[in-house]
């Protein structure tokens, strides 16, 4: 079955509470998390992603992006339904959920035709006048100078309140009005982290950085048309999996 087009993604950063709960954090996320909000109306696929490396005894952080057909899968009655009434092991794993950043945006530019595992995300603020143009140029001169594998960036939407409230992020002056993501692809980590920081500098006339660029590998990619059951139903909890962690002892 044929894809639609993503116009839209949900860009979502985290960290977890503590090292050992990446094992149960990492089995509910792959398993029951993402596979029931990919199986929303709207939503296209979904791609997590997990920080290089820490610190020793510290724990990873996250990105996940949702592809979507259109922001409005963000506002559908069953998407609120999934937050407002969780399964048993979504509720448990909030409370371990540290560093929670979610961004709607619409898909503003997309340059490349193939994905690689190593990721780096921008969180930047600038004029909306000014930034799409140089952004659009820049990003499409890297894919064409094989620096880069494929890039995208999007535009910040406003959808409605969510119940886990974003982390404050830095203050930029009046005039950066407009957040956007960007999302670059590459296979050569050393040479992605490189690309990166210097895409922040050519940017920095049009746009701020409100948070450091952060480097990220591949670990899972579901797709709705691969789910069970009908398109767009809530995919089923994984309680069995849930009380393989529960009889461990381990807490978020």
């Amino acid at each position: 079955m044929t894809q639609p087009a993503a116009r839209a993604f949900l860009a979502l950063w985290n960290s977890i509470a503590s090292a050992p709960l990446q094992p149960e954090y990492e089995t509910w996320h792959t398993f029951e998390h993402v596979p029931e909000r990919v199986g929303l109306p709207g939503f296209i696929e979904a791609r997590r992603y997990r920080s290089h490396s820490e610190a020793s005894g510290q724990p990873p952080r996250y990105f996940t992006c949702y592809w979507l057909a259109s922001a409005e899968a963000l506002n559908t009655p069953r998407y609120r339904d999934v937050f407002t009434h969780p399964t048993p092991w979504s509720a448990r794993m909030r409370t371990g959920l540290r560093d929670f950043f979610r961004l709607p945006c619409t898909l503003s530019g997309a340059h490349g035709v193939s994905t690689a595992s190593q990721l780096a995300t921008l969180h930047l603020r600038g004029n909306p006048a000014h930034f799409g143009a140089q952004a659009n140029a820049r990003l499409s001169a890297l894919v064409d100078q094989a620096a880069v594998v494929c890039a995208h960036w999007g535009t910040a939407a406003a959808t409605a309140e969510f119940p886990i409230a974003n982390e404050a992020v830095a203050a930029l002056p009046a005039s950066a009005d407009t957040d956007f993501v960007v999302m670059l692809q590459g296979i050569d980590r050393a040479t992605l982290r490189d690309h990166t920081l210097a895409l922040v500098q050519a940017l920095s006339p049009v746009a701020t950085a409100a948070s450091a660029p952060a480097f990220f590998e591949l670990l899972s990619q579901v797709r709705q048309d691969e789910l069970a059951g009908p398109l767009g139903s809530r995919q089923p909890a994984r309680p069995d999996l849930h009380r393989s962690f529960l009889s461990s002892g381990d807490m978020p």
